[in-house]
C-alpha cells in the first residue's frame, strides 16, 4: 500500500496499479477471516476506490467490487461486526443501480441480511448515503428519515446536517455560508458531519469551491474550537479530494499567505496529501 501510494514508483513498468491493487484487495477479502485484517483491507478499499481510480475506472470496476463485498457480507460471515464492516464499505463504494436500489431497500425495511443489525445510527448514516446517490430522490429520502428518528439527540443532529445533504446545490451554499458563523459551529461532531455530506466525492465538481473560504476560517476555528477541531475540519474538507485543481487552491492559498501559521500550513499540508499524491499519480499514468 505503500508502494501504491508513492507517485514517483509510477515511473517504472513494474508498478502495481490502483486497479490491480483493489483486484488484489478483492482476492485477499474473500479468504481473509481475521477480524483486524479484514478492516485493515476494507479500509484501504474505500480510500483507493475514491481517491485513487478514475470516474471510468470506478464505473468498470463497481458492479464486480460491489458483488464481492455483498458476497461477503452475507454469505461468507456470521459473525454481526464483521458483518457490518462489510456493509459499511458496501455502502460506500455502491454507485450501481442494481445495488442503490439494494441499499434503498435495505433502509426501508423490504429487504434484510442475516445477521446484520441496522441501528438507528446506521438507518440515518444509510439514508444520508442514499439522499446523494439518489438525488432525485434525496428531499423524501431525509424527510422520511427525520420522520422515524426517536433518539432526541439524534434527530437534532439529522435536523443540522439536512440541508448538507440536499439535492439543491443554492440550500448547500447557504448552509456552508452559515458555517462562518461561530455559533453554527457549536457542536463539532455535527459540523464534521455535515462536511463529509458537503464534499462526499460524488460531489467534487460543485464543491471545490468550499475549499478556499474554508481554509480562510482556519484560523478563526482554531482560535474558537476544541483543539482537535482545525485538523478534522480539514480532513474532512480535504481529504476526499483527488484532483490537481483541489490541490491548486490550497497552494495558491498557502502562496498568498506566505506567513501563514506554521503549524496550520502544515496540517493543511497532511490533509491534502492524498489529494497531492493522486493528482500525480494520475498525470504520470496518463503519459503513459
Amino acid at each position: 500500500y505503500e508502494n501504491l501510494i508513492e507517485p514517483n514508483n509510477y515511473q517504472s513498468n513494474d508498478q502495481i496499479t490502483p486497479e490491480r491493487y483493489v483486484e488484489m484487495l478483492k482476492w485477499a477479502l474473500v479468504k481473509e477471516k481475521n477480524q483486524l485484517l479484514i478492516g485493515q483491507m476494507l479500509g484501504q478499499v474505500g480510500i483507493v476506490y475514491w481517491n485513487l481510480l478514475t470516474q471510468e475506472q470506478r464505473e468498470r470496476m463497481a458492479p464486480e467490487l460491489e458483488r464481492t463485498l455483498f458476497h461477503c457480507m452475507n454469505d461468507k460471515h456470521d459473525d454481526p461486526s464483521i458483518k457490518k464492516q462489510f456493509f459499511n464499505t458496501f455502502r460506500s463504494v455502491t454507485i450501481t443501480e442494481t445495488n442503490k436500489k439494494r441499499l434503498f431497500n435495505i433502509w426501508k425495511g423490504e429487504l434484510s441480511v442475516a445477521g446484520l443489525r441496522l441501528s438507528e445510527n446506521d438507518k440515518i448514516s444509510l439514508a444520508s448515503n442514499l439522499a446523494i446517490k439518489l438525488p432525485a430522490r434525496a428531499e423524501s429520502i431525509i424527510q422520511e428519515q427525520y420522520e422515524q428518528i426517536k433518539n432526541p439527540d439524534s434527530e437534532k443532529r439529522f435536523a443540522f446536517i439536512r440541508p448538507s445533504l440536499s439535492n439543491d446545490i443554492g440550500k448547500r451554499d447557504q448552509f456552508f455560508e452559515s458555517l462562518k458563523d461561530e455559533k453554527n459551529r457549536e457542536t463539532e461532531s455535527w459540523v464534521l458531519g455535515a462536511l463529509s455530506n458537503l464534499h462526499h466525492p460524488l460531489r467534487r465538481p460543485n464543491s471545490e469551491k468550499y475549499i478556499r473560504p474554508s481554509l480562510e476560517l482556519l484560523k478563526e476555528i482554531q482560535e474558537t474550537g476544541d483543539i482537535f477541531f482545525p485538523k478534522r475540519w480539514l480532513d474532512r474538507t480535504l481529504g476526499s479530494y483527488n484532483s490537481k485543481s483541489a490541490v491548486e487552491i490550497v497552494d495558491e492559498f498557502l502562496e498568498d499567505n506566505p506567513d501563514y501559521n506554521k503549524q496550520l500550513g502544515m496540517k493543511i499540508n497532511q490533509s491534502i496529501d492524498m489529494a497531492r499524491r493522486s493528482s500525480k499519480i494520475f498525470e504520470v499514468l496518463a503519459k503513459k
